[in-house]
């Protein structure tokens, strides 16, 4: 087992690093990591990197050489943060031909606000901005799923300042009332069921974000000269189904 001398620590008094390891293909737990409890969780990460490096990185040594180098990735995905909906594996993508953001319920904040509040800037205005402006990749893809829990917290209430999690979901309000004028409109069939009213919500959360994605300029400038393109999808966890859609400028 390989490890590095302790760095001096920009730490909060009171805390230090314990267990600083290297880990590679001649990687083992070590008897410190043993002895400390550490936590069998972590201690599978790095054996599971540890095949990663034998089986992949080492078994591929052109691809992980070019990318060392350069990354040239051709879409951006926007995903929620559920460990159920990870959209690289989903999607058959190989390290490199992505950039990959995720947060609750796949949301992005329109533009203005974004500027209005630089000082807090959530990483979703950032990330895109380089992906496009800088490495300029041809598709934004925004990724949705069924029973996401982001979604259940925009449905379940109505008061969105008392936590982290409300201030963030509120985003998606225009979502949760084209989901109760669906359940309106079909009320002479009878309302609709709370599954099919979640999943109105969690399609038009995605829509909001390809709206608000619409609010950057330079995203909208790509998408209007046609040299970027931005798509819905919804990843259906029990059918095992994908819907996709795209948002296109209107002729």
């Amino acid at each position: 087992m390989s490890t590095i001398s302790k760095e001096p620590q920009l730490l909060e008094h009171g805390y230090e690093i314990q267990n600083l390891v290297v880990v590679d293909e001649n990687y083992s737990t070590g008897a410190e990591e043993v002895n400390s409890g550490h936590d069998e969780v972590v201690n599978k990460l790095k054996n599971k990197f540890k095949g990663f490096k034998t089986d992949k990185f080492l078994a591929e040594p052109e691809l992980f050489n070019k990318l060392a180098k350069q990354q040239e990735p051709k879409v951006m995905l926007i995903s929620c943060i559920d460990s159920r909906c990870n959209p690289t594996m989903l999607l058959g993508l190989e390290p490199g031909e992505a950039f990959v953001v995720r947060n609750v319920a796949a949301l992005v904040h329109p533009y203005h606000e974004q500027v209005r509040h630089l000082e807090h800037e959530n990483g979703i205005g950032a990330a895109t901005q380089f992906a496009v402006s800088v490495m300029n990749v041809e598709h934004i893809v925004v990724v949705g799923h069924s029973s996401c829990g982001g979604i259940k917290a925009l449905m379940s209430r109505d008061d969105f300042t008392t936590d982290l999690v409300g201030g963030w979901v509120k985003i998606a309000l225009p979502a949760k009332k084209k989901a109760h004028l669906h359940s309106h409109q079909a009320h002479h069939n009878g309302e609709l069921a709370h599954h099919e009213q979640m999943s109105v919500a969690e399609k038009e959360a995605v829509n909001v974000s390809l709206k608000n994605l619409l609010t950057y300029p330079f995203i909208e400038e790509r998408v209007k000269d046609g040299r970027l393109q931005i798509h819905g999808m919804h990843y259906d966890l029990t059918e095992g189904k994908l819907t996709c859609w795209d948002i296109v400028p209107r002729k």
